[in-house]
């Protein structure tokens, strides 16, 4: 018997009883599928036989990767080998009784395996498709390849994170990928909400190169105001050294400031004309910044932290991943749960805002080996037994290779 509070929790989820059929790789395009999961929607994840390129990025634990777990978590897998004769019907068939359809295939590649959006409209006009590149559907780079890294840096995120050298760097994840993911998931749901006054189906084309101009949208106008080097919008914000590790100073009101120089016994800098307001400090940023190196040098991070906060500024240690987990006020208010998977081990996965966390027996909790739904799947989108006999037999569908976990 199912846990009444579990079931009372799917029950209020937004996208309960909606199908997503998810041809996507990667991180951005199943990141946003899996988004639609942990809403209610029932993803089925179309796979190759050797699986989504993401479960190989990175360590590998049996059919998973931490890439993987964090894309395909509440999906089910289904694997067909889109070059067996017959196999494209079979995908078409599922994908045509769902009603999104995410796809993140080279343009033109989903129209040649029949997953593209007018042949699926014609027996769906209410379908929500969602393609998502690199660089869109359109234009000259259409056709290149846009990777996480590359588009750092082709969409001037690179030129945001500069050393003290100057030297660009790569924000060290796949901030691109995710964010992508999120206005994904956003175009992916505001559509879904206008089909229910009537507007019908729709296809949408988010690429990795327009989300990362979205997400940079000031730095956008910034730099068409006043060029590629604007002034900084809060000096002297930033990362600071102590005597046992960093921390990160910011401020957003001229009170913020004053504070600062409080804490930091600096009075002199509170008087001094040339730190007189935002503009100013950002004129005078390398010298101020200079005398507020030297003296936070001279403690350690939480005796700076609370001086900082005492007097009504704005600061923060610069945690490693382990201590943000282990913060008091991430463990009070639930911010990750933790799991235990076979073949894995024990795992935390961060709450999303908005949706409640997956308890046990939810199906949102699950990760998905390679096709090990394949088969049900087959079932609950019309394929009678014999069909599904006759798919194996040709190894147009595989049975799974590796294990769920969860």
């Amino acid at each position: 018997m199912s846990d009444p509070s579990t079931t009372a929790q799917s029950e209020s989820l937004a996208f309960k009883g909606l199908r997503v059929f998810d041809a996507s790789q990667g991180l951005a395009g199943p990141q946003c599928a899996m988004l639609l999961a942990q809403h209610g929607a029932e993803v089925i994840k179309l796979e190759p036989p050797e699986g989504d390129w993401g479960r190989g990025v990175g360590k590998r634990y049996g059919d998973h990767s931490a890439l993987a777990m964090a894309s395909n978590r509440g999906k089910r897998s289904l694997v067909i080998d889109m070059k067996k004769p017959g196999a494209q019907q079979v995908a078409a068939k599922i994908a045509q009784q769902c009603d999104v359809v995410i796809e993140s295939f080279r343009p033109g590649v989903a129209d040649r395996i029949g997953l593209g959006y007018e042949a699926l409209r014609a027996s769906n006009p209410n379908l929500i498709y969602l393609s998502v590149s690199g660089y869109g559907q359109q234009g000259p780079y259409a056709e290149r390849p846009g990777t996480d890294t590359v588009i750092q840096a082709f969409s001037a995120m690179m030129a945001f994170n500069r050393d003290s050298q100057g030297q660009p760097n790569k924000i060290g994840f796949l901030v691109v990928d995710t964010l992508t993911s999120l206005y994904a998931f956003q175009a992916v749901s505001t559509a879904l909400y206008a089909r229910l006054s009537g507007a019908g189906g729709k296809r949408l084309d988010v690429s990795l190169m327009q989300a990362s101009a979205a997400f940079l949208g000031l730095k956008v106008i910034e730099a068409t105001l006043e060029g590629d080097h604007p002034k900084a919008l809060n000096a002297p914000a930033g990362v600071y050294q102590t005597r046992d590790g960093y921390i990160s100073v910011t401020l957003s009101k001229e009170i913020h400031y004053a504070g600062l120089c409080k804490a930091l016994n600096r009075p002199d800098l509170l008087d001094d004309p040339r730190y007189a307001n935002f503009e100013l400090r950002a004129d005078n940023q390398p010298a101020l910044a200079a005398e507020i190196s030297k003296v936070l040098a001279t403690d350690n991070s939480r005796n700076w932290i609370s001086r900082i906060e005492e007097a009504g500024a704005l600061a923060s240690p610069v945690n490693t991943m382990t201590e943000w987990l282990a913060d008091p006020h991430v463990v009070a208010t639930q911010g990750a749960s933790w799991v235990d998977l076979a073949q894995v081990g024990r795992i935390a996965v961060p709450a999303i805002p908005g949706v409640p966390t997956p308890q046990a027996g939810d199906r949102r909790g699950h990760f998905p080996g390679v096709g090990t739904e394949g088969i049900e799947v087959l079932r609950d989108f019309g394929f009678d037994e014999q069909q599904i006999d006759a798919l194996r037999e040709a190894a147009v569908v595989l049975e799974p290779s590796g294990d769920s976990l969860g």
